[in-house]
């Protein structure tokens, strides 16, 4: 960064007492927005500048709906910022509109340039983040851009369609940027369009067919990038018997509720770390891989024993019998009384 310059921090953010890591055993992540807000930071030019100014804090957010499955996108507009993105259930797709940005990033590999950017990117430039993978950003120079969140379900089941590797293909584009004009246009025309609560049928179509079109061009970007990332991800992997000592150490605790800072500390990493690692080696994050085997162990019990739901439920870890029916339910589409019932024919 420019000698000449430094960065007053309006919210004091380090890597060490800042939870943007949402803790994906103990509950859900924050909200993006609250993030960004939170995370904002104002610039002053240093005493030796003639012309000191500060950018008054708190950025120019807005978010609206597109289509009908669950796409929001962001416009963010804001001169020299630090943020913290939360862990999402998401993949967001950062577009610059106007201006001119050096961004830095950190999803859990050190805090660096994405490929294609070490210059100021300019307009209809995207960086794509994985869902689930929490980032620091750090943006230089003026930036104006819209973020689409694409729920990673859907993704799943539009790239399952499109790619034979289905949305793992994107994993490819996760380390560069990705240039077409065409991702400045679509963004645009859904930004000015939106979608309202009480959206009409014409609109919510509109928006699924500019998210639609965007997906397909982010597919046909990665299939014709070899996978950069294979090697990267492949360093990221917990050894055997790290990940062994891990879930060892998981299964152990299914009844309790551990904490991101213990299971950590089983596999000798710090959360960060942790969290990047476990998810390239297993294809989740701990509270899903946790989810996963609960039910795997509740369906065991419900089988073979009589054992009162309420017990079952506590028995495997969940709170209680309406958050375990909930859970269930979502997992294997049917309850665990109705699973018992069919289970013991």
């Amino acid at each position: 960064m420019p000698g000449r310059r430094r960065w007053l921090v309006s919210r004091r953010i380090c890597l060490a007492d800042h939870p943007f890591v949402a803790d994906p055993i103990t509950g859900a992540p924050p909200d993006w927005t609250s993030s960004f807000r939170a995370g904002s930071l104002a610039r002053m030019t240093s005493k030796e500048s003639d012309s000191a100014q500060t950018v008054p804090p708190g950025a120019n957010l807005q978010t609206r709906h597109v289509g009908s499955a669950g796409v929001t996108l962001t416009r963010l507009r804001y001169s020299d910022f630090e943020t913290l993105q939360p862990s999402l259930p998401e993949y967001t797709f950062s577009i610059l509109l106007a201006g001119r940005s050096r961004p830095w990033r950190d999803i859990g590999d050190g805090l660096t340039i994405p490929k294609g950017a070490e210059g100021y990117r300019h307009q209809g430039a995207g960086i794509l983040t994985p869902a689930d993978t929490s980032a620091l950003w750090r943006v230089e120079g003026d930036h104006d851009c819209l973020i689409f969140s694409f729920p990673k379900d859907m993704v799943a089941r539009m790239l399952g369609e499109l790619t034979s590797t289905g949305a793992a293909s994107l994993d490819r584009l996760t380390g560069h940027v990705v240039q077409d004009p065409i991702f400045a246009a679509v963004s645009t025309a859904l930004w000015k369009e939106g979608t309202s609560a009480g959206a009409d049928a014409i609109a919510r179509a509109y928006g699924d067919h500019g998210v639609a079109l965007i997906l397909a061009k982010l597919a046909q970007e990665a299939e014709r990038n070899p996978s950069v990332e294979g090697a990267r991800q492949a360093k990221e992997r917990l050894s055997p018997a790290s990940l062994r000592r891990t879930i060892d150490y998981m299964r152990s605790r299914v009844a309790d509720d551990p904490s991101l800072e213990e299971i950590a500390a089983a596999a000798g990493l710090s959360q960060f770390h942790f969290l990047r690692a476990f998810k390239a080696s297993t294809g989740r994050t701990p509270f899903q891989w946790l989810q996963d085997f609960r039910i795997e162990l509740a369906c065991g019990l419900l089988a073979a024993t009589d054992m009162p739901l309420a017990q079952v439920a506590l028995d495997v870890g969940f709170k209680n019998q309406s958050h375990f029916t909930n859970v269930f339910r979502r997992s294997t589409g049917t309850t665990p009384a109705q699973w018992r019932s069919r289970a013991r024919g």
